[in-house]
């Protein structure tokens, strides 16, 4: 992942499934709102980041939120979203990255 800071927060380039052959690349921003409330700012931005997206690939990969996930991505990310959308997406996500953070 690269870092860069927004004047809202965070901004990061990902590879997903990097070294595979179907590999995708995404921008995702993490809001300074969405990183205080998930970890209370008890964690680097990046770190948070990352989990948010861990969970949120999880999920898809479990197929937990294919009812839910928006029908104009498919069924693959976007190149560009902001990690508030796993919260709409991920069933428990927000009490789960507050336990952990």
């Amino acid at each position: 992942m690269e870092e860069r800071e927004t004047p809202r927060g965070w901004s990061y380039r990902v590879v997903v499934g990097a070294g595979e052959e179907n590999s995708t690349e995404h921008e995702v921003t993490l809001s300074w709102v969405d990183h205080n409330y998930w970890c209370g700012g008890t964690q680097a931005p990046s770190v948070t980041a990352e989990r948010v997206l861990e969970e949120l690939l999880r999920a898809m990969d479990c197929r937990e939120i294919a009812d839910a996930f928006p029908a104009r991505f498919g069924e693959e990310l976007p190149a560009r979203f902001d990690l508030s959308l796993a919260r709409r997406l991920v069933r428990g996500l927000d009490a789960s990255m507050r336990r952990a953070g």
